[in-house]
């Protein structure tokens, strides 16, 4: 028997989407779209403020900055091959900072979601309780 870690170490826990369709970029061809796993979230959510302190009577300055072209680079895939479509995620995010806001905010939301960062954590909760008996899914 297999023990606790290795168990976890085998899980596939990571969420995807089929079948997504991006007409404007290329019709007729169908994504895979992935959750990312918990280290690569956790790197984008400690990314978005910066905080930096000046000695002046101003104090402390912070900044927001957005990295979802990043995200979407990292979980955009080829349907068929399971590949990335951008291997080299700063040329991804070079190519899709310059495409519709729109569309990239859409697969940031998709994404977000299938790495169920848009549950708070008593619903999470829930889900875990509810699947806990299940075994190997």
């Amino acid at each position: 028997m297999a023990s606790l870690k290795d168990q976890i170490r085998k899980a596939q826990d990571i969420k995807h989407q089929d079948d997504v369709e991006i007409p404007e970029w290329v019709p007729g061809v169908r994504f895979r779209v992935t959750g990312l796993p918990s280290g690569d979230w956790e790197a984008y959510q400690n990314s978005l403020t910066k905080m930096t302190r000046r000695d002046s009577a101003d104090g402390i300055e912070m900044s927001v900055r957005s990295r979802k072209a990043e995200i979407v680079a990292k979980a955009l895939r080829d349907q068929e091959t399971d590949e990335l479509v951008f291997t080299d995620p700063r040329e991804g995010v070079s190519i899709l900072s310059k495409k519709s806001a729109g569309i990239v905010n859409g697969l940031f939301e998709l994404v977000r979601h299938l790495s169920d960062d848009d549950k708070d954590f008593t619903q999470r909760v829930r889900e875990a309780e509810a699947g806990f008996g299940d075994g190997p899914s």
